[in-house]
């Protein structure tokens, strides 16, 4: 399920035609996957979607990162987002995020903790298993919600638990994970209430994200990543980026996701540890106007030169 699916939106008379159709298709089918908003700057973000991720960077992470989608357009996607995690010695890692997710008259907030625990297979590679569990609240305005045929919905509130896994191998040079981050069943967009409550969900997303690392001269290395999402019954979703990092202080690049959007993204990194990054994404539309995105992140990374089994995260790059 694409965020344009999950859109309820009271919105400009520009757009409202469109989107009445868009409403009518929502409300004769029944969701069954689980939305995980989508990100530009995700390789900052990658432990909210594999919990694999948590631990790898270093010895205490952060980021929070705000994206506004669709600029001008009333009751348009936000998303908000934090995460935290750390490490131990022995392998083990552990952290908490937090995604609040606003579209038109929904509001999602997902809050899980996760758990890694790092495998060593040689002196630079290395391969970690992670899990996923949390609860996520939402509310749903539907009294409020525009229909072609004035019908009227109650208004519906709750909450859900969610369970996920992640594989993630990395080595100094390339990294490769695997993940589906939602196992359970979503009830937050089912009209009625009859789903199974705990029950396994039948249109999972499943993301497979890679990514190398190529040293063009003493100064820039080449970056390319890739994303992949699949979800039954819907469009494969594909990420290009190319990123190019300058004296491990200023980091800029392009990302394509095919036949949905093109992005820019610049990120200043000071004293290796902190690290600023905007992105913005211009969508291909056919609805017209101005369908453009802004993304603001701040990411910090803090190592306490202790021995761990982790890789050294200044000289992974990713």
């Amino acid at each position: 399920m694409t965020q344009e699916t999950k859109v309820i939106l009271n919105i400009s008379t520009k757009f409202k035609i469109s989107l009445v159709l868009l409403v009518a298709c929502l409300l004769s089918i029944k969701m069954q996957s689980q939305q995980v908003p989508h990100y530009t700057q995700y390789l900052y973000n990658m432990q909210i979607i594999n919990p694999a991720f948590v631990g790898y960077r270093a010895e205490l992470s952060a980021s929070i990162l705000t994206r506004q989608q669709w600029v001008g357009v009333e009751g348009a996607p936000k998303t908000n987002t934090f995460s935290l995690n750390a490490r131990t010695r022995k392998g083990l890692g552990f952290g908490l995020t937090v995604v609040n997710d606003k579209i038109g008259l929904s509001e999602t907030t997902n809050l899980n903790l996760d758990a890694s625990y790092t495998l060593i297979t040689s002196r630079y590679s290395r391969i970690a298993l992670g899990l996923k569990g949390g609860f996520t609240f939402f509310n749903n305005n539907l009294f409020d919600g525009i229909t072609p045929d004035s019908d009227v919905y109650a208004s519906t509130s709750g909450n859900f638990s969610n369970v996920g896994f992640g594989a993630l191998f990395y080595n100094r040079k390339f990294y490769i994970g695997l993940s589906v981050p939602y196992l359970l069943e979503t009830p937050q967009f089912y009209i009625e209430d009859n789903y199974n409550k705990g029950s396994l969900a039948t249109n999972p997303n499943y993301f497979l994200s890679s990514g190398v690392l190529f040293k063009l001269s003493e100064n820039v290395m080449f970056r390319p990543s890739t994303m992949v999402r699949y979800t039954k019954n819907l469009p494969v979703s594909v990420d290009i980026n190319t990123n190019f990092l300058y004296k491990d202080m200023v980091e800029g690049g392009l990302s394509y996701r095919h036949k949905s959007s093109v992005s820019a993204l610049f990120s200043v990194i000071l004293n290796k540890k902190f690290r600023i990054g905007y992105a913005y994404d211009h969508r291909f539309s056919t609805l017209g106007g101005n369908l453009s995105s802004h993304e603001i992140m701040f990411h910090i990374d803090l190592n306490f030169k202790r021995n761990t089994r982790w890789l050294i995260h200044n000289l992974c790059y990713f």
